[in-house]
């Protein structure tokens, strides 16, 4: 026993779970240990901590594996909590957050679940052409229709509130989409939809603060707490919302922060959609955000400011208790106070890294006043005027919105009320401070802070949401005026100053904070190591063949193309816009960058190409298409829908005109481009992506959601067009399968003609598979030749000539085209 007993307490200290005293004064853990010596188990078999070995405890109580797994799969399967906290009634119905006579409807729609809500993302003329599908194919066909327990489906709306109807609301749970079969094809349609980056299943509440942001295509950016990354996404479609065919790209950029680095990579699959160079994700601490430099080191200093900052800062999130229904258990009165100061830091850095005569909308997910209105007030009292509220009521017609309190009250776990700090006993100062409570009165004349909005579940249908946005006018209190210093990035702004305060490059910018409390140190960098961010040098020896086989002009930014291999072949090249290029170059060991821009080319050696070894990327033909004169082809509606409908549509089948330009190009990747005309009118959208150029055939290389995507905007669907061809692959089969009864019945009556009836089976077998296309494994035979496409990474290879019947390559091709 005393051995088992110190082994026990060398491992409590080691995995600090609890104290040694408690697991000595356990009356139930005794038995235990007795039978664990008694079976002779070994003493770090006992069950502690949390290890593997803990799970099984339940066996050794009786219960067979079997039982185990039972409650395991009862486990996952729980109950949803009861939606019921009566502290949470009485908080907020002091607060007076709910107009008068609306608590009891407000109540009662928080206890329902959240409606689906999604917005149309992507380039303008496309989005117009997919709201044109959606209503004409989707929305149409759920007018009048009930589902199968009877109940009524309303039919989609449209946000009042959300420019262009871009935004639309279906009155419906997403349990009920996904289950039921009069859905299904919507919920289908939702999930590739979004696969693909066209649209954005967002919380109606969310996309609120982008809107408030008032962005340009010319803004720096920078998005303080951006996971899971839906927000940012609108930033990027904003900023690339004015299309210009002659800028494409335009010359501010976003930049995405958090500081869960798990977080940081999946924000990446939400932001990467949509396939944008002017974007990047860093990992930093919003506290603590560093200043970016903008000047080479042996210059001096010169350091980015913003000019749009968003904070959405982290919060208790009682906003979100339709779609989250755990918060009802968890929701207590201290757990607003607790997150109090996190948020006033980050709302206080922001307004440092913000440009004079820039707007930071600062929001969050709860109804608490402690979380918004006290966080604004104590930033507005210590900014002394150099900070002041924007009037946004009117910013978004249709929107319904209550405005900010000027008074609140806190409330302790025991039901106490306090009004002013002063109030406050002694052993609640560690949970209430004085920030918390409201502004005087003639603090709060001064504050404005009525024109924050507070928007009530009740009133459209939503969750809950606070929003406010903060313009700087002037230097803060707190920073050191600076001299002008040559600008090295972008083009600045036109609303933008030619001075900015600066700070040195800690998080801090004086020896001791407002408060009076030292600075905080930088912050250490923690999490996966990322492999470097080199940047092309237009001398380097990847790049003459490369633009010698695409044609590229001797005008493309070179320099601005990057690779993360320092060592051996350069596999993926990215591209990224010259601010971001710049940023990275001057601050390698200052941030944590995680991603940024998209994918140029991909390394995909070929020995019917040997002149170059890259291939264009999906990714970066939408903006940069004009960059690749040397493989570019114009082509029809009927050629795209061929093109993407077929695995490997012969060029015989494609237009003439179509034909004439591929004739022009040699075997590789190429460049396929439908633009709308007199002729060709639909879809009234540029439809842009890659493929390669075969001997005899072209195959595109789009994701499947992508390709459903361009063939939905084209009128036609994937799924049909899939499902005749199976159709057709089994009429052939079965036709083969008679063809071959019939073809040993006549070889077993004329036995004697064996040789002069193997050649024409031999010759029959060739011709038959000379049209064959095997989906499955991405193989097109053509006669005596096969080329070998890999769609997962676009590796084309050239098989050898089947010389069995006797057939030369050139026999063979010239066969395939009189077939």
């Amino acid at each position: 026993m005393r051995h088992v007993l110190s082994v026990l307490q060398s491992r409590c200290t080691r995995q600090s779970l609890f104290t040694f005293e408690t697991l000595k004064t356990c009356q139930t853990f005794l038995p235990i240990t007795s039978i664990l010596i008694v079976r002779g188990e070994h003493a770090h078999s006992l069950p502690m901590g949390r290890s593997k070995r803990n799970r099984k405890r339940k066996h050794q109580d009786g219960q067979s594996p079997s039982q185990t797994q039972d409650n395991r799969t009862n486990e996952r399967n729980y109950k949803l909590p009861e939606r019921k906290n009566e502290l949470f009634v009485k908080y907020y119905k002091e607060q007076k957050i709910v107009p008068e006579g609306e608590w009891e409807t407000f109540e009662e729609i928080l206890k329902t679940d959240l409606p689906v809500t999604f917005r149309i993302t992507g380039s303008r003329n496309q989005a117009k052409e997919l709201l044109r599908v959606i209503k004409g194919q989707y929305f149409n066909s759920l007018v009048n229709q009930t589902l199968e327990d009877g109940v009524k489906i309303d039919p989609p709306k449209n946000l009042p509130w959300y420019p262009e109807e871009m935004a639309w609301h279906i009155d419906m749970s997403r349990k009920y989409i996904r289950s039921s079969n009069i859905m299904r094809k919507l919920h289908e349609f939702l999930v590739a939809e979004t696969e693909s980056g066209n649209i954005s299943r967002q919380e109606a509440v969310s996309m609120i603060p982008p809107l408030l942001m008032d962005i340009k295509s010319h803004h720096k950016i920078l998005d303080l707490c951006a996971a899971p990354g839906s927000k940012t996404a609108q930033l990027i479609e904003y900023l690339h919302a004015a299309e210009d065919e002659d800028r494409p790209i335009p010359e501010g950029f976003v930049i995405a922060n958090d500081k869960d680095n798990k977080r940081c990579y999946l924000m990446v699959h939400q932001v990467k959609r949509l396939q944008s160079p002017n974007f990047m994700i860093v990992n930093q601490d919003a506290t603590i955000f560093p200043k970016i430099r903008i000047t080479p080191e042996d210059e001096k200093p010169d350091f980015l400011y913003f000019d749009r900052i968003l904070a959405d800062v982290p919060c208790t999130g009682d906003g979100t208790m339709r779609k989250n229904p755990d918060v009802w258990g968890k929701w207590k009165p201290i757990n607003g106070p607790n997150l109090h100061f996190l948020q006033v830091k980050i709302l206080k850095r922001g307004l440092e890294l913000l440009n004079e005569g820039g707007r930071l909308v600062y929001s969050t997910c709860s109804f608490n006043p402690v979380e918004d209105e006290a966080v604004v007030a104590e930033m507005l009292r210590q900014c002394k005027g150099s900070v002041e509220l924007v009037d946004m009521s009117e910013s978004l017609p249709g929107l319904k919105v209550v405005p900010g309190l000027s008074k609140w009250r806190l409330m302790s776990m025991e039901g106490e009320w306090f009004d002013v700090f002063e109030n406050v006993p002694k052993r609640f100062y560690g949970t209430f401070r004085p920030s918390m409570f409201p502004p005087t009165d003639e603090e709060a004349a001064k504050m404005n802070l009525n024109r924050c909005m507070r928007v009530l579940p009740h009133h459209q249908n939503t969750g809950g949401f606070f929003i406010c946005a903060l313009k700087k006018v002037s230097n803060l209190p707190w920073t050191k005026e600076r001299k002008p210093v040559e600008q090295t990035m972008a083009t600045k702004s036109s609303d933008q100053e030619e001075t900015t305060p600066s700070e040195p490059e800690s998080a801090s910018t004086t020896e001791r904070n407002s408060d009076g409390r030292p600075p905080q140190k930088r912050q250490k960098i923690f999490g996966y190591k990322e492999d470097p961010f080199l940047f092309f040098n237009p001398d380097d020896k990847v790049w003459p063949p490369i633009k010698e086989f695409y044609k590229v002009p001797d005008d493309f930014p070179v320099s601005q193309i990057m690779y993360r291999s320092e060592l051996g072949n350069k596999k993926n090249l990215y591209y990224v816009s010259p601010s971001i290029r710049k940023i990275v170059q001057y601050n390698m060991d200052r941030i944590k960058f995680i991603n940024m821009g998209f994918k140029l080319l991909s390394r995909n050696p070929s020995p019917i190409v040997p002149e170059c070894d890259f291939r264009i990327s999906q990714e970066c033909v939408g903006l940069l298409y004009k960059w690749f004169p040397g493989r570019y082809v114009q082509v029809t509606r009927s050629d795209i829908i061929m093109l993407l409908s077929e695995e490997n549509p012969y060029i015989i089948k494609f237009t003439k005109n179509t034909q004439e330009q591929i004739d022009k190009i040699s075997h590789g990747s190429a460049v396929f481009h439908f633009k709308p005309t007199e002729q060709d009118p639909d879809p009234k959208c540029d439809i842009v992506f890659t493929g390669w150029r075969g001997k005899v055939s072209i195959r595109s290389f789009v994701a499947n959601f992508d390709r459903q995507h361009f063939l939905l905007l084209c009128g036609m669907d994937l799924q049909a067009i899939r499902a005749k061809v199976q159709e057709e692959k089994a009429r052939k089969k079965a036709a083969e399968v008679m063809k071959e009864k019939t073809g040993q019945g006549e070889a077993g009556e004329g036995e004697g003609d064996s040789k002069e009836g193997e050649g024409d089976s031999k010759e029959g077998e060739g011709d038959s598979e000379e049209d064959k296309v095997d989906s499955k494994g991405d193989k097109v035979n053509m006669g005596s030749k096969e080329e070998t496409v890999d769609s997962k990474d676009g590796d084309i290879e050239e098989v050898k000539v089947d010389s069995k019947d006797g057939k030369t390559a050139k026999a063979g091709v010239a066969e395939m085209e009189q077939t």
